[in-house]
């Protein structure tokens, strides 16, 4: 199946060619007819156009044996049937690769005059090189017939090639519908037209011929590309009969059938040669007006959904020709400067019409005259009666080659709610942080002495053990508390309990060194975490602290009190709680040993 489907094609377009060639020879030689083109070379060239480049070979395979035997059969001689087959495949396969290469592509049909032109020379050259290889085999061999030869090529693959390759991008129902639409909208003139050929090529009187060169220009400008070329094929095929009936295709001018036959030919290729590009510049013309209503509906459809962005989302937008004056405000635009929509879209001068005459806008807009970047920025405006508005616009300058500044476009946005709602979130937020910061203070602070509480300074330690731990430098703890505090509670109340434990906190938080952290454990309890100092450091710390208290508390009117220290010295290895052991270990020796002293763990 898939080699049917492989020479199926190639089969197809060499028995076209072979049945073309057939019924030539026999208009020719059975009737006498004179032909003025040679119809199965447009075959063979449509053919190569049809096909990839790649399959080239297939269908040569395929054709050149068909044709070969056609040729046979027509001459009887097998040297002719080899050389006018080798012929006709070299023009063809010319032909088909300078087309390919002038259009584009091979499915391609010409619209610009360059690609005519290369169409034309295509079949030009491809038929002079079959016309080269096939004379001298030709049992004539004269120059009006190796002019014939060519003439008849260069008709065939002019006309019949688009044609074909028109029918065959069509194939289909939709294709067929519009191929009939066409026919009908075309053959009331290619009726007039076949009339006046049949007149115009008998009629020795009246000069009429002329004409048919009009006829065809107007088939061009009014139908297209392929209604000329059917107008060609028209006149060849009523020259032809004429030929049959006449024994010449142009009585009207008297000349012997292959004079009449080499000017009729002539003649042809030059209308083809005038209008083709007429054709092509039409088609151009054509697309390019399609292509004007495409964009226009897409501009149309584009402003349309743009209005409706813009209504969506409360923007709008501005322009402003500095050269002119001019101005185009959409509704949105003026609307949300506190204007009337009725204004748009110039509402001239807006300085007089808006609530503070547009300071901060123009303002902002003259401050970034000879910015050739977008900016944008805030604007507030306060509409009479109304609440105020506070819009973010977008603002590009267009500069001319020259460098000056001819216009401004902006396009606004209605930011009034969104900024509302981000200064109410930015408050939300900054009272939630205050209420978290307050709450993690609670959550760390002693409520008496507002000192760091147990689990805070707790913490703080386990964090500077790691660090004396990592980095080798020393810590301290120094933990002491009030001695004979219950007598205090007992002999002078609660009140006055705590009232001395908020002097001891005030008179150590006095004492600290940046970095130090002092924090009530527990009790009468407090803790002094000293980093960064060597031990004698911390001890003569230690003996400042507890001075500070006997002589703090002794000019105070509370009770006088004084405080037990025990100071502990970190070693590798300590934990939070083994460090904590020594000092408080420490703090009892210095109990023992009679209060109000310093005692250093072992």
């Amino acid at each position: 199946m898939r080699v049917w489907r492989d020479v199926r094609e190639p089969l197809f377009a060499g028995v076209l060619w072979s049945a073309l060639a057939l019924a030539c020879v026999a208009l020719r030689d059975g009737l006498g007819a004179a032909l003025l083109i040679w119809l199965p070379s447009g075959v063979a060239v449509a053919a190569f156009h049809s096909v990839p480049v790649n399959r080239w070979p297939l269908l040569a395979a395929v054709m050149y044996p068909i044709q070969a035997v056609t040729v046979w059969w027509i001459s009887g001689s097998v040297q002719q049937a080899v050389v006018y087959s080798f012929a006709t495949l070299l023009q063809s396969v010319i032909a088909a690769q300078l087309g390919y290469m002038a259009l584009g592509g091979r499915h391609e049909i010409p619209r610009r005059f360059g690609q005519v032109a290369g169409l034309f020379a295509a079949a030009l050259l491809g038929s002079l090189a079959g016309a080269v290889v096939a004379i001298p085999f030709r049992p004539v061999q004269s120059l009006d017939e190796f002019m014939w030869w060519f003439f008849a090529n260069v008709l065939a693959i002019q006309t019949l090639v688009p044609i074909m390759l028109v029918i065959r991008m069509n194939l289909g129902k939709r294709g067929l519908v519009q191929f009939l639409a066409f026919a009908r909208k075309i053959r009331p003139f290619m009726l007039g037209t076949a009339i006046f050929t049949i007149v115009a090529l008998q009629v020795s009187e009246i000069v009429l011929m002329p004409l048919m060169f009009a006829l065809i220009v107007l088939a061009t400008v009014r139908y297209g590309q392929i209604a000329s070329l059917l107008v060609v094929l028209m006149y060849v095929a009523i020259a032809t009969i004429i030929s049959i009936l006449q024994e010449t295709p142009t009585p009207s001018i008297q000349a012997s059938a292959a004079e009449g036959t080499l000017i009729l030919q002539s003649w042809l290729l030059a209308m083809l040669a005038t209008v083709l590009p007429i054709a092509a510049m039409l088609l151009k013309r054509r697309e390019l007006q399609r292509e004007l209503v495409k964009r226009n509906e897409e501009m149309h459809n584009s402003l349309i959904m743009f209005t409706l962005a813009e209504d969506t989302a409360n923007m709008g937008r501005w322009y402003l020709n500095l050269r002119t004056g001019e101005q185009d405000w959409s509704p949105n635009m003026l609307e949300m400067n506190g204007l009337s929509r009725s204004l748009a879209p110039d509402p001239g001068d807006v300085t007089n019409r808006l609530p503070d005459g547009g300071e901060e806008l123009f303002r902002q807009i003259a401050a970034n005259r000879r910015n050739t970047e977008p900016y944008s920025f805030t604007y507030r405006i306060k509409p009479i009666n109304q609440l105020e508005r506070i819009l973010r616009i977008a603002i590009r300058n267009e500069f001319d080659d020259e460098g000056q500044r001819f216009a401004v476009l902006g396009v606004a946005l209605d930011v009034t709610e969104q900024v509302r709602r981000e200064e109410a979130l930015e408050l939300a937020r900054g009272r939630a942080m205050q209420l978290a910061s307050e709450a993690q203070k609670l959550a760390n602070t002693d409520p008496l002495t507002q000192l760091p509480n147990r689990r805070c300074t707790f913490d703080r330690l386990e964090s500077m053990i790691v660090m004396a731990e990592d980095g080798g430098t020393p810590l301290s703890v120094i933990l002491f508390d009030v001695d004979h505090f219950k007598a205090v509670n007992d002999g002078y109340g609660h009140q006055v309990g705590d009232a001395v434990l908020q002097e001891m906190a005030d008179l150590a938080r006095k004492q600290v060194r940046q970095g130090d952290i002092v924090g009530r454990i527990g009790g009468e309890e407090f803790v002094w975490l000293v980093p960064g100092a060597q031990s004698k450091v911390a001890r003569q710390l230690a003996e400042r602290l507890r001075e500070c208290v006997e002589e703090g508390t002794s000019a105070s009117s509370l009770p006088k009190v004084t405080i037990s220290v025990g100071l502990a010295h970190f070693r590798s290895g300590d934990t939070g709680q083994s460090l904590m052991a020594r000092a408080d270990a420490a703090l009892y020796a210095a109990k023992d040993n009679g209060r109000n002293q310093v005692k250093r763990a072992a």
